[in-house]
């Protein structure tokens, strides 16, 4: 083999193994990888304003020896947040879905099929528009019914001095034939129309731990009534008490009723006509005392 071809091969030797090295230490440069996209904004479905539970002080007719008053209780209602708290009480008086809790009051109009079309305010005047479904009551009964709404809707909103009724979107002369509703109803004087005696706590069919005290209201001749506790072997305790004022003034009372064994029990609260000694009106709660 000549030099000259020796040194060519050589030379083709160096060449490649120059090439070689120089793929090993100079890789191609990788691809970019992908520029990501900026994320789309996502903007939040607003929510819908949700239902909170409100309690509202709720109004009922109360069947007394001498005649029908009206008493109170105190009901939790589930009230959305663009709703009126007035019109949700007095929607569900009116359909009779709101009913006492003592058996001793009755809501008027539960079996008359009623039904809440609007309220609205002028002024100071709450207008009440119905669908009536039958309404079929006396004299009383239809005024107590009135009221019931009236009491309502100034406990839970004072602005509120009367109540215009609407029948149907229009004027009417009577809700169930005895009452005049073609101008607007007004709140009665309390002595005139709430129960002259109210107990407030136990609630009822409640729980309670011992020692137990009793409270409430009252509008009593000279503040002063008496009570009954029925026990869970049916034996009966009884005593008087005394209002802070004399009506007409509708004052508190308290009653310490002590130490009581767990059982049921059934306070019942009593006023006596100062004339004849008759009972003129009562109340009642049964209660659980629980330890």
């Amino acid at each position: 083999m000549s030099n000259a071809l020796f040194r060519l091969r050589g030379g083709a030797l160096a060449i490649a193994v120059a090439l070689l090295l120089g793929a090993c230490t100079n890789p191609a440069a990788p691809p970019a990888p992908p520029t990501p996209s900026p994320s789309e904004s996502v903007t939040p479905t607003p929510t819908e304003p949700s239902a909170s539970p409100v309690t509202v002080e709720t109004f009922f007719a109360h069947l007394q020896p001498t005649r029908t008053t009206l008493t109170s209780e105190r009901h939790t209602l589930t009230v959305g947040a663009t709703d009126d708290p007035v019109a949700v009480a007095v929607a569900a008086l009116v359909d009779g879905s709101l009913l006492p809790a003592d058996p001793d009051y009755a809501n008027l109009w539960a079996e008359g099929n009623a039904r809440l079309l609007s309220t609205a305010r002028d002024g100071a005047t709450l207008l009440i528009d119905l669908e009536l479904g039958g309404l079929q009551v006396g004299a009383e009964a239809e005024s107590i019914a009135i009221a019931q709404l009236v009491w309502t809707a100034w406990a839970i909103d004072p602005t509120i001095a009367d109540v215009q009724f609407l029948v149907d979107g229009g004027s009417a002369e009577t809700l169930a034939g005895h009452v005049d509703i073609t101008m607007p109803i007004g709140r009665e004087p309390a002595e005139a129309v709430l129960s002259p005696l109210q107990i407030l706590s136990p609630a009822e069919g409640t729980s309670v731990m011992s020692p137990v005290v009793a409270d409430g209201v009252a509008c009593v001749f000279e503040a002063a009534f008496s009570w009954t506790l029925e026990g869970p072997d049916g034996s009966v305790v009884d005593g008087s008490a005394m209002a802070r004022e004399a009506c007409p003034a509708r004052a508190a009372w308290t009653l310490e009723l002590g130490a009581l064994a767990p059982g049921d029990y059934v306070l019942t609260v009593i006023e006596h006509s100062a004339m004849d000694g008759s009972i003129v009106s009562t109340d009642s709660r049964a209660f659980t005392v629980v330890g």
